[in-house]
């Protein structure tokens, strides 16, 4: 979508590190933005049309999240005459917080350790938070995929004490989660590092008992390693997963249904939410009508985009793990949900 902005954005990016979120007046003619003056009478009158440019940084491009990024951004700025959203490729959701909080960004496409650390300057943001950070709306959570092989008779966790596991990507969201969950379930198995196309390969020549990752439903990797050497996905009990919550509130319980991969049976484990965050300096009243706009046409996005259908008002202050944007919290209220207090902006208070 960088090419769409016909040179104007560069200019549009220049002003607003002068002055943030400025009404520029454009016209839309014949598709195209254009600004021009008009001569009548001796004088000049400048037909005019307000609208608001934002920037919403999104992921790589050819990825899934950047073309949902994308859908949503245009949907919702089709939807919106005073509304204009870019998206911005980026390398992802760390990057697009760091960038929001330098302005160079006004939105962007994040997930709930990001927020959670962001914010409170914790993690790998240590000393440098974010106290603009808010959010908008989760979207739709990962699953954490703990498998190992059904030939390992490995049935628990605890089975996996000393026996070479792969925590997931090297340098992955999946390898941080799965550490911390290990560490506070005293799980010790004896990891064994590696790319997730690396290990998915010394998974089926028997190197390893079994590897692990944050995907959705279901994640390819895991059906192609399933059908070389039958997987068992390894299933948290109740009182783990609350103290996995308890510990780490941007984990939430989630379930693999049974079958997912053919014949596994159903598993309890954690995931992540994604989100769509916003500086806080945006605009209220625009906020407010972004996230409106978001809901009512989720139905249209999630034809282009099948999980985003899944998502769910109620999600976004109940599992907020950095405070809504003000303009989300009046809309959130306004459909009479409850606000945990955690979620509501000090601005809001």
């Amino acid at each position: 979508m960088e090419k769409q902005d016909y040179g104007l954005m560069e200019e549009v990016d220049k002003m607003s590190k002068l002055k943030n979120y400025r009404e520029f007046t454009l016209l839309c003619f014949a598709g195209a933005l254009t600004v021009f003056c008009s001569w009548a009478g001796g004088g000049i009158s400048l037909a005019q049309e307000q609208k608001t440019l934002l920037r919403i940084g999104s992921a790589p491009s050819g990825s899934g999240w950047y073309f949902y990024t994308s859908q949503a951004a245009t949907i919702i700025s089709q939807d919106l005459a005073n509304v204009e959203i870019t998206v911005r490729e980026t390398g992802g959701t760390r990057e697009n917080a760091i960038r929001m909080s330098k302005n160079e960004l006004d939105l962007g496409f994040s997930e709930a350790l990001v927020s959670h650390e962001a914010y409170r300057g914790i993690g790998r943001f240590k000393d440098n938070a974010i106290p603009n950070h808010r959010l908008l709306w989760n979207i739709v959570t990962g699953y954490m995929h703990w498998a190992v092989a059904q030939d390992s008779g490995i049935a628990t966790f605890e089975d996996l004490a000393g026996k070479p596991f792969n925590p997931s990507t090297i340098g992955g969201g999946g390898e941080y989660i799965t550490e911390k969950v290990f560490e506070v379930l005293d799980f010790k198995p004896k990891f064994h590092r590696a790319r997730l196309s690396d290990a998915a390969e010394a998974y089926k020549d028997g190197r390893i008992v079994g590897f692990s990752y944050n995907g959705t439903l279901p994640t390819p990797i895991f059906t192609e390693a399933h059908a070389f050497r039958p997987l068992r996905l390894l299933s948290l009990k109740e009182e783990q997963v609350k103290k996995v919550e308890e510990a780490y509130p941007f984990l939430v319980r989630r379930v693999i249904p049974a079958d997912t991969y053919a014949g596994a049976p159903e598993a309890v484990t954690v995931g992540l939410f994604l989100n769509v965050s916003a500086n806080k300096e945006v605009p209220e009243d625009v906020v407010y009508n972004i996230v409106k706009s978001y809901w009512k046409n989720l139905p249209e996005i999630a034809k282009a985009f099948a999980l985003a259908g899944d998502s769910k008002p109620e999600d976004s202050p109940r599992y907020a793990t950095a405070p809504l944007h003000k303009g989300a919290l009046k809309y959130y209220r306004e459909i009479g949900l409850e606000i945990p207090e955690a979620a509501i902006p000090l601005e809001a208070q």
